[in-house]
């Protein structure tokens, strides 16, 4: 491989970075809350160095054995991560929070459909047919970064779910490299793949580097504390609780019997 000194830059500094965040998540107990991204960080680790030793040691055809097996692995790692957000924002006690369920997975199927018939029918003018499926696969997992992102925003305003410090920052990382792997992704289908545009591709890199170091941030700090409920707030909130469900049940009534 032939990397330039802004290449190699990059790919220490996304180690470096993956290797701070992992040691934030295991020291300050993250990985307990956010497994599947703990994971996903820990990937990430063990990839960079693998990549590093084969491209040192390997052969080019080795090499890309493994790229493309581990970009087959982050894209399951990128969906997974979605569903551990919406775990931890609509299921706050262990359990779904009644109509979270529907409204998510409506909202992210529709979402889906929509990023996989943009992504089946786009054209990049790339140079092989493995690197426009990378482009599909790419743009396919960032739309749907940001689509179930607002399902999940939408499910949770819409139910009055609160959102926790740590889980707002993943999602938003997530959301911010999303949108911009979309605007490098449909930039690179437009104009196609050359040397100039590798500039796009260094650009989605620092953002991303950007993004690991807002996620140590974030994850360094300890959440706050939420002032527990009174004694009166919450006998209102039983007794708000039990004339809804009264209300609701007698409507049902009053259709059934129309």
């Amino acid at each position: 491989m032939n990397l330039t000194a802004l290449d190699k830059i990059l790919w220490a500094a996304g180690f470096v970075g993956h290797a701070a965040l992992l040691l934030v998540l295991l020291v300050r107990h993250r990985s307990r809350q956010f497994p599947i991204f703990t994971c996903f960080i820990a990937t990430h680790v063990l990839v960079t160095i693998t990549l590093f030793i084969i491209s040192r040691y390997g052969s080019r055809h080795a090499y890309s054995v493994a790229y493309w097996s581990t970009s087959a692995l982050d894209f399951l790692f990128q969906l997974a991560l979605i569903f551990e957000v919406a775990r931890v924002v609509l299921r706050p006690t262990g359990t779904w929070v009644r109509d979270a369920r529907s409204s998510f997975i409506l909202m992210g199927a529709i979402g889906a459909a929509i990023a996989l018939a943009f992504s089946l029918a786009i054209k990049p003018m790339m140079p092989s047919t493995l690197d426009i499926w990378e482009i599909r696969g790419d743009l396919f997992t960032a739309l749907l970064d940001c689509e179930l992102f607002l399902a999940m925003l939408y499910a949770s305003n819409r139910l009055g779910l609160v959102w926790r410090n740590h889980v707002m920052g993943l999602a938003q990382g997530l959301t911010i490299w999303a949108f911009g792997a979309v605007a490098s992704d449909i930039a690179h289908i437009i104009y196609g793949w050359s040397q100039d545009f590798l500039i796009l591709d260094h650009l989605l890199m620092f953002l991303y580097l950007a993004t690991l170091v807002y996620w140590t941030v974030t994850f360094w700090r300890p959440e706050q504390v939420r002032e527990p409920l009174s004694v009166e707030m919450k006998d209102y909130l039983v007794a708000l609780h039990s004339r809804v469900q009264y209300d609701l049940e007698k409507v049902t009534r009053s259709r059934n019997s129309t």
